[in-house]
């Protein structure tokens, strides 16, 4: 299936992930929250959906709406209060904690959302772990924000759901995009100096011995 941002194509990562969790082995690969036998939770109605808008005071991008649409956290639901590096949020139950990372990544990067709102800054969103969607940034790319620590993730949803959960690498994409403020690029290394072969270090005299030699070489054939 074509990778997009499609309930359909979120309808087809639910069925693999299930199947791929169904006989996992505990701290194999998907981490010891994602046990054997785990299923996602139903998506969100357009009740639901709204109201879970209203709640963080925007309106969501289409491929976080169609991901809230086709599913909704885990089941069993994991205990966010250990490690959340492949734990999904789930509304209602985890409003706090998605308001408590989003605030989080707030203070550790000194902003507010009326900063954000003056200077036409992206705000954010935690899908799952420490990988956060861009609201409004154009393609909605994904990036890992631990405080501070932020680097670029996804250059879509679906991309990096695929390449996380099932290790399906789509084709290979260069030039990371800037996300203002939050991801500045990928800083290239500086420029090496050339290379230069080395000649080694020889005194004068010894370059004239050298120079003796070979033609005296030169002169007895």
């Amino acid at each position: 299936m074509k990778t997009n941002n499609s309930t359909a194509f979120f309808e087809y990562l639910k069925t693999k992930t299930e199947s791929a969790w169904e006989n996992t082995e505990p701290n194999e690969n998907f981490g010891s929250y994602i046990l054997p036998g785990t299923k996602w939770k139903p998506g969100l109605s357009a009740d639901m959906l709204h109201a879970f808008e209203q709640e963080m005071g925007y309106t969501f991008p289409e491929p976080l709406r169609n991901f809230y649409r086709t599913m909704n956290g885990l089941e069993p639901h994991p205990d966010l209060n250990e490690d959340m590096s492949r734990i999904f949020y789930s509304y209602p139950e985890d409003l706090n904690k998605i308001r408590s990372r989003i605030e989080w990544i707030y203070k550790s990067t000194h902003t507010t959302p009326a900063l954000l709102k003056a200077r036409n800054i992206s705000r954010i969103f935690p899908v799952w772990g420490h990988r956060f969607i861009m609201i409004d940034e154009p393609g909605h790319p994904v990036l890992s924000m631990y405080g501070n620590d932020i680097i670029f993730y996804g250059f879509t949803l679906a991309e990096t759901f695929l390449r996380e959960f099932l290790d399906i690498h789509s084709k290979r994409q260069y030039n990371t995009p800037v996300v203002p403020f939050w991801y500045p690029g990928w800083r290239k290394y500086p420029k090496m100096p050339k290379y230069k072969p080395r000649k080694g270090v020889m005194t004068k005299w010894i370059q004239k011995m050298k120079r003796n030699v070979i033609l005296q070489k030169r002169a007895m054939g």
